[in-house]
């Protein structure tokens, strides 16, 4: 009985110490991305254009670029366009500079829109004058300015508020995809096929707004309960946290497939869903929580194989080894 109880306690203390190694093991060391081509940029459109007319009191100025790829030039840090873009605005009567921002839309075309920090004045004249601080060479492919000199006249009314002409609809189904095996390594390989679920969403009309011609829906994915824009550590209050997955939209509904995150148990999404436009105006959906579930993709939520699945499962398996060694020594 003593050799059995010996046994027993070195079983337990070899578990432990293996749990220890496979459960807290550091994960393999980060591999850094390729460098990137430098990017070399002009403008491709500005809205809502030259010569405009009637823009709205608080309406969005969208200048949107053109990059041309530099292979010979790799980086890991590429110029992102809004750090070499200046923009200014001044009153085409007084020669004042009107005070602005510059923020980035992700809508399509994407860009960057300048936005008065105040209600322009009505019936206006403005000049409007873009450019591009680059410290790179421009390539001989490369065509389309690199300044702009424009004019508009502001109208007599802001930007009518967002309106949602319906809500969000959302249907699940399954689709085949890739299995790919990482192994903690930068290069992930494909090792079969399986099933997994995504998210067929349909986004409505929306009028309204200072649209130039394009609006942004982005939508979060949470389990039990919607997310809560602009609330800070929703992180702690949910398994599943995936956002932002952004659909692009010229005001007609639009449609998209989104690839449910997957997690170790079965969960219910919510989908939290909101619009923008250039100015910034945002209005809010109606939350969405299906009835379905959102099923793991294999025992163990380890369908798609990696590091971090694979040391889960040889702990998951050493353990198993383990406590059947010491019902074996105990049944003698």
């Amino acid at each position: 009985m003593r050799f059995n109880s010996y046994l027993h306690g070195v079983c337990l203390v070899q578990t432990v110490m293996a749990l220890a190694v496979l459960l807290k093991a550091p994960p393999a060391e980060a591999c850094s991305p390729p460098p990137s081509p430098s990017f070399y940029y002009t403008f491709a459109e500005s809205r809502p254009g030259d010569g405009a007319t009637e823009v709205s009191l608080d309406g969005a100025l969208l200048l949107t670029p053109r990059a041309w790829a530099i292979t010979s030039q790799p980086t890991h840090t590429p110029a992102a366009f809004r750090d070499l873009l200046t923009v200014t605005v001044t009153d085409g009567e007084t020669g004042e500079v009107v005070p602005g921002k510059l923020r980035p839309w992700w809508g399509a075309s994407s860009g960057v829109a300048w936005l008065p920090d105040n209600p322009l004045l009505p019936n206006r004249r403005y000049e409007l004058v873009g450019s591009l601080q680059q410290s790179i060479a421009r390539p001989t492919e490369a065509q389309g300015p690199t300044e702009l000199h424009e004019t508009f006249s502001t109208g007599t009314q802001v930007s009518p508020p967002l309106e949602l002409l319906g809500g969000l609809d959302v249907s699940l189904e399954s689709f085949e995809k890739d299995k790919r095996d990482c192994d903690g390594s930068c290069d992930c390989r494909k090792v079969g096929t399986e099933t997994g679920t995504r998210a067929k969403v349909r986004v409505p009309e929306v009028r309204g707004g200072d649209a130039l011609g394009t609006y942004h829906f982005e939508i979060w994915i949470t389990d039990r309960t919607p997310y809560q824009f602009n609330k800070p550590d929703q992180h702690l209050e949910h398994d599943v946290l995936h956002g932002v997955w952004g659909v692009n939209s010229s005001g007609e509904p639009a449609e998209t497939l989104i690839p449910m995150p997957e997690h170790d148990d079965s969960y219910t999404p919510c989908f939290a869903w909101r619009v923008v436009d250039p100015a910034g105006h945002i209005l809010e959906g109606t939350p969405l929580c299906l009835k379905e579930t959102v099923d793991p993709p294999g025992l163990l939520g380890c369908a798609v194989a990696g590091g971090a699945a694979r040391t889960r499962n040889t702990a998951f398996l050493a353990l198993l080894g383990t406590l059947s060694l010491m019902w074996m020594v105990r049944r003698r």
